[in-house]
């Protein structure tokens, strides 16, 4: 993969996105920059996440870290085409194919042990139920709920559902990691499937629930073929 050097402003090409915390900028033929915005942490969550998917086929490959007055951005590997949300809008048709997809790229991130340097997913869930200024009623419901979840030492995405994920050229990748955590993969899996319910755009809920629906078929493992261990 022949990457610019960073040092070179010519290299920095159009504005391929925009979300809260970064702007992702074309950066020559192979790579883009992913910049982030002043106040925002994600991108150290972003960088250690990457660089223990290197080597799995999982995730884009991180090239560089670098400051751009001031601004923090991530020099990473470019990827050819659509989000898996973007191709079952084109192809409905797919979904059970997506499904399979998107707990194949699932269950390869768990495979992974999560840096020790990631926050553990608990200690994260804990602070914002504290920040959420619930009834105490239901403040003390909660945090004896997260005191009775097991540890877990597998890296979990946190933000895992079809926008985040590519497929192109008979590879799945996983992207947008800056809110990765430390903890157990059933965790992971049960965010996503509350995303699909509640967080995706109503225009897109018909697609949706019919992915929603093959998810909930079973585990990932089953969905993905994989062996189904009992718990």
């Amino acid at each position: 993969m022949s990457l610019p050097h960073t040092g070179d402003a010519r290299a920095l090409g159009p504005q391929l996105g925009a979300g809260r915390e970064a702007d992702v900028y074309g950066y020559g033929d192979a790579a883009v920059l992913k910049l982030y915005r002043p106040g925002f942490g994600g991108h150290r969550n972003e960088t250690t996440a990457l660089r223990s998917l290197d080597g799995h086929g999982v995730a884009p490959k991180l090239v560089e870290v670098v400051d751009c007055d001031g601004r923090t951005g991530l020099v990473v590997e470019r990827l050819a085409g659509p989000d898996m949300l973007t191709h079952l809008r084109r192809r409905p048709w797919h979904v059970y194919a997506v499904a399979r997809s998107l707990a194949e790229a699932h269950l390869a991130v768990h495979g992974v042990q999560a840096p020790a340097e990631l926050a553990d997913l608990r200690e994260v869930l804990a602070a914002r139920v504290r920040d959420a200024a619930l009834p105490q009623h239901l403040l003390d419901f909660a945090t004896r709920l997260l005191d009775g979840l097991p540890d877990g030492d597998r890296l979990c995405h946190g933000d895992y559902h079809p926008g985040n994920v590519l497929h192109a050229q008979d590879r799945t990748t996983v992207i947008d990691w800056g809110a990765a955590t430390r903890g157990v993969a059933e965790a992971d899996h049960a965010r996503t499937l509350l995303l699909l319910r509640w967080a995706i755009p109503a225009e897109r809920d018909m697609l949706i629930g019919r992915l929603e629906r093959a998810l909930h078929r079973g585990p990932p493992e089953r969905l993905s073929g994989a062996p189904v261990t009992p718990s």
